[in-house]
């Protein structure tokens, strides 16, 4: 229930929101031109896990479930019609992390959530064979000519597809052992094995090892290039630390170091030819996100997103022409490689309310104040580099809103182009400091919350924990002044409003 404190700080704040002054229509938002997705395809769940092309193109696989039931879709890919559903609705649904074609597209794998790992003859899908069992949460499959690869949270394991032997390779023998990507040289005699600690080489005829390095793959993926030049491993949660490492594998040396990126990373796929490399990720309240980059240079090439929650499992089709993506909003996805080009360029539908901050020759602009966030933390809760910084390098630590912008989004950052916007102080007042801030927050909820800035001149600003404009206007027209307002917000009792959260202990404040 409300408090009788929160309730006046509401009723005060809808006091200064009545007079919305020099509102504009809102703007209408328009993605870049140049728009890569060729088509959708949708699975009975949408907790996509994993994606795969047949060899020869004609099919899409996607796995789906989490801790619960799920199952496979396989489609054809030229009339988007359901060739198959596996598992999904049966006695044996499971959730199905990893899919995969083998090389020559006569057989598809699954590893289960259970840890089992279950093969079909294309086209003969009524039949199963389970060929391993309980292996582990599985991380990473893949197929060659004569191997499947398997890695999971316990283990690191070939299978030979013709004799149906299995080498262990690597156990988990600490509680930080993890294996997170397998996968083999072109002449198949080499597999290299990726996981929390490092990286392993090992030759597959003898079994011996043959070398092992510090790419760390932070408990998402490693894989070699078809071409067996390069290892790129990495990831990284949604909060917390980003890596992605590009290595040369017969010099064993760091080639480039990839960090700067806003979502997490839990996907990737490198192109058949070698060159290019996807990476898809996101968060839980945003955007699903899908990144294209160089191998030899290390440079994004392209960066797209897509729906509400992260894009799992990405392949790319023989050609290199198509890559599909697995979104957890229930899709599967087609983009055009080619098209896959720079940022995505979105023309802002509201107006944005902050201040201006100088980093260097860089201007940002930011929240009016800092406010508590998820996890008990207290900060910015945005800040936004703007691209073209000369336009309000002059406004350092004075609030402007944004009124005809852009957002260009990129793999590490969503940055603003400014085309029009205004200042909030009148010339003659800057040099006046006195400040006045008040506003809600709660957690769960924290971003629907308001802040409200009064400024010595008698000028204020009101916008959402977001930074979108409610309101910004002169104290004199709604008939008050700065004194006026503070004194009736102690009185009110803001003072009194408790700096610990209402249920101690845990991360829900009001």
């Amino acid at each position: 229930m409300k408090t009788k404190t929160q309730a006046n700080l509401k009723l005060i704040f809808l006091a200064l929101a009545i007079l919305l002054l020099n509102a504009t229509p809102a703007l209408s938002q328009t993605a870049n031109t140049a728009d890569a997705l060729l088509g959708k395809f949708k699975p009975p769940d949408h907790r996509i896990r994993d994606v795969a092309f047949s060899p020869d193109a004609k099919l899409v696989a996607a796995s789906y479930g989490f801790s619960d039931e799920g199952g496979i879709t396989i489609w054809n890919v030229a009339d988007r019609s359901v060739v198959a559903t596996l598992l999904f609705g049966t006695k044996d649904a499971v959730s199905v992390p990893r899919i995969t074609f083998s090389e020559d597209g006569k057989l598809f794998v699954a590893a289960t959530g259970d840890g089992d790992v279950i093969v079909w003859t294309v086209g003969q899908w009524r039949s199963k064979k389970t060929i391993l069992q309980h292996r582990g949460a599985p991380k990473d499959l893949t197929c060659s000519r004569t191997f499947l690869g398997l890695t999971s949270e316990d283990v690191a394991l070939i299978y030979n597809l013709k004799t149906a032997e299995v080498v262990v390779l690597a156990t988990k023998t600490t509680d930080v052992d993890s294996y997170n990507g397998i996968s083999f040289t072109p002449d198949e005699k080499i597999v290299a094995v990726t996981g929390r600690r490092g990286t392993w080489l090992w030759d597959v005829e003898t079994r011996k090892q043959l070398a092992t390095w510090e790419a760390k793959s932070f408990g998402f993926f490693g894989r070699l290039s078809p071409t067996g030049t390069h290892l790129i491993a990495g990831g990284g949660p949604v909060f917390g630390k980003k890596s992605v490492q590009i290595w040369n594998v017969k010099d064993r040396k760091l080639l480039y170091e990839l960090t700067d990126f806003r979502g997490g990373l839990f996907s990737i796929a490198i192109s058949h030819s070698g060159n290019l490399f996807a990476l898809a990720g996101g968060d839980y309240s945003d955007s699903g996100d899908l990144s294209l980059w160089g191998v030899d240079d290390g440079r994004e090439i392209g960066f797209t997103s897509f729906g509400e929650s992260p894009i799992h499992g990405l392949d790319f089709s023989p050609d290199d022409s198509m890559l599909a993506a697995g979104s957890e909003d229930g899709y599967v996805l087609l983009y055009a490689v080619d098209r896959l080009t720079g940022a995505v360029i979105k023309k802002q539908d509201s107006l944005l309310c902050g201040e201006i901050v100088l980093d260097g020759n860089r201007a940002f602009i930011r929240s009016l104040t800092k406010v508590p966030l998820p996890m008990r933390d207290f900060g910015y809760p945005w800040k936004l580099d703007i691209i073209n910084s000369d336009a309000v390098a002059a406004f350092n630590g004075l609030p402007i809103v944004l009124q005809d912008w852009f957002i260009e989004s990129t793999a590490g950052a969503d940055r603003a182009r400014i085309k029009e916007f205004r200042l909030l102080l009148e010339d003659r007042t800057r040099g006046n400091s006195e400040r006045l801030v008040f506003g809600y927050t709660q957690n769960p909820g924290w971003d629907e919350g308001f802040i409200a800035k009064l400024y010595g001149d008698g000028r204020f600003v009101a916008a959402s924990t977001t930074g979108k404009c409610l309101a910004y206007g002169s104290l004199e027209d709604l008939k008050t002044d700065l004194p006026t307002v503070r004194n009736r917000l102690i009185s009110k009792g803001l003072i009194a409003i408790p700096r610990d959260p209402l249920v101690l202990g845990t991360d829900h404040y009001g």
